[in-house]
């Protein structure tokens, strides 16, 4: 048995895979049960709209439609633990910040109405979603600057 050790590139990888795996099962979580139809509610009534069944339908499908496609963008992620490939990481590097961007549009209003509606512990998900991305894309950024280049190749 020759067991290989484990190099920065294949560590780098299942740190990416893992991380973004958390990301999607929590952005699930933030998309599927905390942001409900009285979320939406109070988000529409905390912006002073009157609060429809077709303005709430619309807003929540908006929200889970784009969000579906961050959750599968995050799950390609794991594809890192088998193949570490240079444009895998830069997508991964894009699907981390444009998340934060896409997040922090609305995140106010987003987590007043939770707050309202929900507990203290609802924002969290979301929360740590932003602040995993965050770290990731930035980790992502330094380590292809510091090693000039992408998974050690």
């Amino acid at each position: 048995m020759n067991a290989k050790p484990e190099t920065k590139e294949v560590r780098t990888g299942h740190l990416i895979a893992y991380s973004s795996l958390i990301i999607a099962i929590l952005y699930a979580i933030h998309l599927f049960l905390i942001l409900d139809d009285s979320v939406v509610k109070q988000l529409l009534i905390n912006s002073k709209q009157k609060p429809s069944e077709n303005a709430i339908g619309v807003i929540k499908n908006s929200f889970q439609f784009t969000g579906v496609m961050y959750v599968i963008a995050n799950l390609t992620g794991v594809i890192a633990i088998w193949n570490r490939h240079t444009y895998l990481w830069w997508f991964m590097f894009a699907v981390f910040a444009s998340q934060i961007l896409y997040n922090l549009v609305n995140i106010n209003a987003v987590f007043e109405a939770i707050l309202d509606v929900k507990s203290m512990v609802n924002i969290l998900p979301l929360t740590i979603v932003l602040i995993m991305s965050f770290v990731l894309a930035v980790y992502m950024l330094v380590v292809s600057i510091k090693r000039k280049s992408t998974f050690n190749r």
